[in-house]
């Protein structure tokens, strides 16, 4: 601990948090922390396309984000064969058009796109011909508008960022029980058993998602514990507007 800081936020993983403070952190607490569970990695595939993507469904071509997998019951079954340590045959893709809300992401007329699959842990196999096949199954001609692709597996987001572990970017299963214990069961899992030390990462709650709440929660904790400050009477002021 560096002298005179009062109070150390860690936006890190589980077992980051482990590694850092497990001298300090009771035997219980440690225990429930190496009790966690990390959910399936992910597979990133970044394309730079001639123009818009051709999608079947004109709805889609207006959608910044899309989820591409079927029906729920499809989707949950590709989901399940990944947590198997396997790849599905069809399996479920997240896309995002930037270019449909920020033009300036390519030259006129031109578009950018992402998309990321989930796969087995530490995976390293190339899912650029799997999503891309799924992509032109639902926009035919698809392939012809690619002008480049640039491919990141599971073992180099988490070699890229030790807090993916295994190329979780979500920093641990979602699961209705981690939902609760994320990552110990407690009425403020952001504080840590050693003083003026919280957890502020996707690790605890509400979990992964753009909506910086975990740090919210866990500077509202510090403010309240070390500084004696009254806590905000609003959310956060992205969410308060």
């Amino acid at each position: 601990r560096t002298p005179g800081v009062r109070a150390v936020l860690l936006d890190t993983s589980v077992p980051a948090l482990a590694a850092i403070a497990g001298k300090e952190l009771p035997a219980g607490y440690l225990g429930s922390l190496r009790r966690y569970r990390h959910g399936n990695a992910a597979a990133k595939v970044d394309f730079a396309l001639a123009g818009p993507v051709p999608w079947t469904s004109p709805e889609l071509r207006l959608a910044p984000t899309i989820h591409l997998g079927g029906t729920r019951a499809q989707v949950a079954a590709a989901e399940a064969t990944v947590a198997q340590g396997r790849y599905p045959n069809r399996p479920y893709i997240l896309v995002s058009q930037p270019g449909v809300v920020d033009p300036s992401r390519a030259p006129t007329g031109a578009q950018t796109l992402w998309a990321y699959t989930h796969v087995p842990a530490g995976s390293r196999r190339n899912m650029t011909a799997a999503i891309t096949s799924e992509i032109e199954r639902l926009a035919p001609g698809f392939r012809d508008q690619i002008l480049a692709s640039t491919f990141t597996s599971a073992a180099q987001l988490s070699e890229y960022n030790p807090n993916y572990v295994g190329g979780d970017i979500g920093s641990g299963a979602v699961t209705l029980r981690q939902l609760v214990a994320r990552p110990v069961f407690s009425a403020a899992p952001w504080r840590t058993p050693v003083k003026g030390l919280y957890l502020c990462s996707a690790a605890t709650p509400p979990g992964p998602g753009v909506h910086g709440l975990a740090g919210w929660n866990a500077a509202r904790a510090a403010l309240r514990d070390v500084f004696s400050l009254p806590e905000p009477a609003l959310g956060p002021p992205s969410l308060a507007r």
